[in-house]
């Protein structure tokens, strides 16, 4: 189900260790870089009347549906931190809900400094790795798994809500044509996962003819074999899904606040269509924690539905998630260590496992 796993994320070293050594100038320079661009999109949408000062003040005058709003995104992290206890269970791993919970809160902070949405997964890789040095690939690659099952989660929604909005759909067609492009994707998703559980081996053949010329060598059959290893757990499998469509509808939820915040003619039940799409654009790697982008993409996929104040709701969501994200600064500063209690059982990463054809 995950999309393709770079050679450096199922490097048996730490994560920061295995990639490109880089000059502090660099990462300094990209940095500016990307908020330069996110900087320039926010600017063109306050010019353009996208964005007003009441995006900024209507988060915290409005304090009743604030605290409705940061509660809805709390929930949302306890779920996230849940399915992380779920996922790892069928490969031999422990861990409690309240590391879990600990490190998503710690990545949830990093997420707003690094790129796109998902740049918080990076240092949520690091933590969950970096005590466990014999299956450290293996975690790693189960995480992106994880994340690809979230990914797939967004996708679906807009799909699941499309039938009680036909008129709608059929009405427009750049709309119509957004839920064809998420059913496709998730169709690629879907079947990359049922292929590696059900034709591992004809899968990892497609997979060294296709990348067998790179010098890593052994990356895309690990990734195969650890997806593959979930055949006897799809009860699990579908019980992330399951959490992470409900964990999302949390998040569509407090989008709407927003809207109901700023103003509350605008709320529309159409916005439970493109809101999912808003936050899987979100995600693109431009932008720290995807500001612009995010904004840039809403106020674009409301308009394609015929709503309002696309851009605006999410700056105000994003002030009640960096309240959220202040919580994240008490867990960092007081550390995570041994995220993983004793293994349960044998995984597709022990010795043993690894040695099964």
């Amino acid at each position: 189900m995950p999309g393709p796993v770079s050679p450096a994320a199922v490097s048996s070293e730490p994560a920061h260790e295995s990639l490109p050594s880089e000059s502090l100038g660099r990462k300094i320079f990209w940095l500016l870089v990307r908020l330069v661009i996110a900087g320039a999109l926010l600017t063109y949408l306050a010019k353009s009347g996208y964005i007003g000062t009441r995006a900024l003040s209507r988060p915290i005058t409005a304090w009743p549906i604030a605290i409705a709003a940061i509660a809805l995104i709390l929930i949302d992290i306890a779920l996230m931190a849940q399915r992380l206890v779920w996922i790892f269970r069928p490969v031999g791993l422990r861990v409690s809900f309240a590391k879990s919970f600990q490190v998503a809160m710690v990545s949830f902070f990093f997420a707003i400094f690094l790129p796109g949405a998902t740049g918080g997964d990076l240092s949520r890789l690091y933590y969950v790795a970096k005590d466990y040095k014999a299956r450290r690939s293996e975690i790693i690659i189960v995480s992106l798994f994880e994340r690809g099952i979230g990914m797939l989660s967004l996708l679906l929604m807009p799909l699941i809500f499309a039938p009680f909005f036909a008129r709608d759909v059929a009405a427009t067609p750049a709309l119509r044509d957004l839920l064809i492009v998420s059913g496709a994707l998730s169709a690629i998703l879907v079947a990359g996962f049922f292929f590696c559980i059900h034709f591992q081996p004809l899968t990892e053949k497609i997979a060294h003819a296709v990348f067998g010329i790179l010098p890593w060598k052994e990356w895309y059959g690990q990734v195969i074999r650890t997806v593959a290893s979930y055949r006897t757990s799809l009860g699990t499998v579908g019980a992330v899904l399951t959490i992470s469509i409900v964990g999302n509808s949390l998040t569509v939820v407090a989008m709407v606040l927003a809207v109901l915040a700023l103003d509350r003619s605008a709320v529309s039940l159409k916005m439970s269509l493109v809101i999912p799409l808003g936050f899987v654009a979100n995600t693109l790697p431009f932008t720290p924690g995807g500001l612009g982008v995010g904004e840039a993409a809403f106020n674009s996929l409301f308009a394609i539905a015929g709503l309002r104040l696309g851009a605006e709701a999410l700056i105000c969501y994003r002030v009640w998630a960096a309240l959220v994200r202040l919580l994240g600064v008490f867990f960092y500063l007081r550390g995570i260590e041994g995220v993983f209690g004793p293994p349960s059982g044998a995984g597709p990463g022990d010795p043993a496992v690894a040695a099964r054809p």
